[in-house]
């Protein structure tokens, strides 16, 4: 049989759609819907995908302490919104249903949250110290 490419990668597609599709049985499923994506992936890439988010985040983390100042959280507190923001976007994207299988899509949906939530956290914080 002569090897295709483009069969593969059409079965990859179609069993990452399907795998977004699919919702948890039992409790997960009341408590926490959104619980589904993160499921489905194995301990080693969830862990290797935290590192990895958890060191952009460092770097970012700091890079914005050294700008804001005062106005920020520090380097930790700026590292630990920064992979709360990350993450809570990815969840909002596939609970609205965007899909993330396409790497590129998904890195920059969660940069942008990432930012949008520490933009709108910086913003409470300037608007409370007015007051």
């Amino acid at each position: 049989m002569p090897f295709n490419p483009a069969s593969k990668t059409k079965r990859l597609i179609h069993k990452l759609s399907r795998i977004q599709q699919t919702v948890p049985r039992g409790a997960w499923r009341v408590g926490a819907p959104w619980v589904g994506m993160f499921l489905h992936l194995d301990t080693t890439w969830l862990l290797f995908a935290f590192l990895i988010i958890a060191g952009f985040g460092f770097f970012f983390g700091t890079a914005l302490d050294a700008i804001m100042k005062e106005s920020g959280f520090g380097p930790t507190g700026n590292t630990l919104l920064f992979i709360f923001g990350f993450f809570a976007a990815m969840v909002i994207a596939h609970k609205h249903g965007i899909s993330l299988s396409d790497l590129r899509l998904a890195v920059a949906c969660g940069l942008g949250g990432a930012f949008a939530f520490i933009s709108v956290l910086a913003l409470i914080k300037a608007g409370m110290a007015r007051l």
